[in-house]
């Protein structure tokens, strides 16, 4: 019997932390992964591709979530790929907008293995999801059943990496906020929102998610926003 090709998906996402975790997710299920950087790269991508699953941000630059999950359901090359939108802001605008649009589900960052298991359940099959997955996984922490070490390097690796990440991230934030730039103090502020929790920073998420609350009021309070941007600063040195 011919051994069945590897299932392929494209995440189409412009946090390169939210890339590196998906990569990392999908390639111990042995899936081959594409990526790409926003909604235009996607695209060509989805259309040269033709990968069995897309995940899709919402919030990207050039081309955004909802624009790109327009042109891929429009295109008979690519219209029937089951699209997941990726969003940190699970509002009913949001999901009832992706769904009029095509997508087959809405995640809510920050991402987690569970998530995405649940979201290769409903999308491909129980029976899918236990013939990439082996059947007695080493602990409910690493269900991959891979060496604990080679596991256990892997994850500490990424949070190494998002620790760089959120650093630049907050660094861009504080010149962002002292020049009033409201734009894109939304983009980081969304950024770390849909990141932190994957890496156990949740109380990171918490505090983006509040600025980015302050940043869409009519009335910006940009004490609040100082103040918030210290708590910020402040836990990465915990």
């Amino acid at each position: 019997m011919a051994e069945q090709q590897p299932r392929t998906v494209l995440v189409i996402d412009d946090a390169k932390i939210v890339q590196r975790f998906a990569e990392e997710f999908f390639k111990r299920l042995k899936f081959d992964v594409y990526v790409a950087s926003d909604g235009y790269e996607g695209v060509k991508l989805a259309l040269a591709s033709k990968p069995d699953l897309i995940l899709l941000d919402i919030m990207m630059p050039r081309l955004d979530g909802f624009k790109t999950l327009q042109v891929i359901k429009s295109n008979d090359l690519t219209k029937n790929i089951p699209v997941v939108v990726m969003t940190a802001y699970s509002d009913r605008i949001n999901i009832v907008s992706a769904a009029k649009l095509g997508a087959i589900a809405v995640i809510t960052k920050p991402l987690t293995e569970e998530i995405l298991f649940g979201k290769l359940r409903q999308i491909f099959g129980e029976k899918f999801v236990q013939s990439v997955i082996p059947q007695d996984p080493k602990s409910k922490e690493n269900p991959f059943g891979v060496n604990e070490q080679e596991y256990g390097d892997a994850v500490r690796g990424m949070v190494e990496e998002f620790v760089k990440y959120y650093r630049e991230q907050v660094d861009d934030l504080e010149r962002a906020i002292y020049g009033k730039d409201i734009d894109t103090i939304r983009r980081i502020t969304h950024n770390i929102r849909g990141t932190g929790g994957s890496f156990g920073y949740d109380d990171a998420t918490t505090l983006a998610t509040r600025l980015n609350e302050v940043v869409h009021s009519s009335s910006v309070n940009w004490q609040e926003a100082e103040e918030l941007l210290v708590q910020l600063k402040n836990r990465m040195k915990r």
